[in-house]
């Protein structure tokens, strides 16, 4: 485990008492800059490209309209599965949770100008890809910025709100509803990358909408919930790269859900009608020349005699060679 994860604020910051603060208080807390300049630094370098991979058996971002996600930040970031391994964080989730508790998704998202996520609340249940009403389970929602988040797309949380959230058992609050009860008691958590929020699944919030074209904000988001008989399967299915696994504590199998159930696709459900027109465009632009280049080269293996195709062949890799040694 990396001994600089987090900074030494945070560090030092007691977890008896933030985790008291998420559960009888205002269900939030917020420390700005918690992890490490250097850490996160790692942690971006090393993100896959946010090409849409097709016939690709690597891990990458998906599309689904004006958002880009990365569903599987354990199988391809150790910075990711520190952060969620971390004794810190798990120490927070033993004084918070009275019951065995397990991590439920985890995602990186990139949101967009025209990305607008309603007022709700994440202690959903789900139907395969669909919402399937409200759950009473305890959990907690921890995000990390891994962009400067300024006055553009900051996250917003209405405080106490998990005290009277579960009288709604729809999956969003109207607009209305909220600024003429609560638009007073909002707090919008502007700070640096690096900033850890941690709140209850029970809380009222969203990511404040904006319209500033070119603005995109990176932000790396994981759950924990309670493990209850009653909903068997909550959670979705992990992938996690087993070289990052240095501490074979159970307590951190237990945690990461290894043998327990769980139901859900990663999310969000993609296909290409999630895509926008333009990224299925410069989707065609890539795929279009090796279209082309796989069928005349199929075209000849079946006109030309083997000898000939098999020259052709060799003198086509020969050139790969040469310019992979120039480049």
């Amino acid at each position: 485990m990396n001994p600089h994860l987090f900074t030494p604020e945070f560090e030092s910051a007691n977890t008896q008492d933030i985790a008291d603060e998420l559960k009888n208080g205002s269900g939030y807390y917020v420390c700005r800059e918690a992890v490490n300049a250097e850490v996160l630094t790692a942690l971006m370098s090393g993100l896959p490209a946010f090409d849409c991979l097709v016939n690709n058996n690597h891990l990458g971002f998906v599309k689904a309209y004006n958002s880009n996600y990365l569903g599987h930040t354990l199988a391809v970031s150790r910075q990711c599965y520190h952060i969620v391994t971390s004794e810190k964080l798990r120490a927070i989730c033993r004084s918070f949770f009275a019951n065995p508790h397990k991590l439920c998704n985890q995602r990186i998202y990139q949101t967009h100008t025209a990305s607008h996520l309603p007022w709700h609340t994440d202690n959903n249940l789900q139907s395969g890809n669909q919402f399937d009403g409200k759950h009473n389970m305890p959990g907690l929602m921890f995000m990390v910025y891994l962009s400067d988040v300024n006055e553009t797309n900051p996250f917003q949380l209405i405080p106490y709100s998990q005290n009277w959230s579960l009288s709604n058992r729809n999956q969003f609050f109207q607009e209305q509803f909220i600024e003429r009860n609560y638009g007073k008691d909002v707090v919008t958590v502007r700070a640096p990358k690096g900033t850890l929020i941690i709140c209850s699944t029970n809380m009222v919030h969203r990511a404040e909408p904006f319209h500033k074209q070119g603005f995109k904000r990176l932000t790396f988001l994981f759950q924990v919930d309670e493990i209850s008989a009653e909903h068997a399967g909550h959670g979705e299915s992990l992938l996690v790269n087993p070289a990052f696994i240095t501490d074979r504590n159970p307590e951190i199998l237990n945690y990461l859900g290894f043998g327990i159930q769980s139901d859900y696709p990663a999310f969000p459900e993609t296909s290409v009608s999630t895509m926008l027109v333009k990224d299925i465009v410069s989707l065609q632009r890539t795929i279009l020349p090796k279209t082309v280049k796989s069928l005349m080269i199929s075209v000849a293996k079946k006109v030309l005699p083997g000898a000939v195709s098999n020259t052709i062949r060799m003198n086509l890799a020969k050139r790969r060679i040469l310019k992979s040694d120039h480049v």
